[in-house]
């Protein structure tokens, strides 16, 4: 009888430790699962940092050469505008190139002319008036029927 309840007590520990060692190993198994997820999500983070931070730095530069492009237009700008528009206006090109010379000198010659026709102003003693100084029309007819 003794090796009967042995064996009942063996068998009730084995079942008992195979519960509890399946349970301690499901909780390690989530445990390591966790870890992993852990390190995965470590490791993503660091690599969004990476990204932001080469993202940031490349914006940063292109800042830098929009800025110094935009001080080279600025500079050339002010460099044009001092050879066109200055230049242009201290020594007038009347030579109009694209003409022949014969052409050219008929043109000028005929400006002033031109300019000399334009000159003639007509003196007028009074400015018009904006009525007549006599009824017309129907109104003359109107009023010459009543006074007859």
């Amino acid at each position: 009888m003794d090796f009967v309840v042995i064996a009942i007590a063996a068998s009730i520990g084995l079942v008992i430790g195979a519960f509890i060692s399946r349970f301690y190993t499901l909780r390690q198994f989530n445990h390591d699962k966790l870890q992993q997820e852990l390190q995965l999500s470590k490791n993503q983070l660091h690599q969004y940092r990476q990204d932001v931070s080469s993202h940031l730095e490349t914006t940063n530069q292109l800042m830098g050469q929009l800025q110094d492009n935009y001080g080279r237009i600025a500079r050339h700008i002010a460099e044009s505008k001092m050879q066109l528009v200055e230049q242009a206006s201290e020594k007038p090109d009347t030579d109009l190139n694209y003409l022949s010379s014969e052409v050219a000198t008929h043109i000028r010659q005929s400006i002033d002319q031109i300019d000399e026709k334009r000159r003639v102003y007509s003196k007028m003693a009074q400015q018009p008036r904006d009525y007549s100084g006599q009824s017309s029309g129907l109104i003359k007819q109107a009023s010459a029927e009543k006074s007859k």
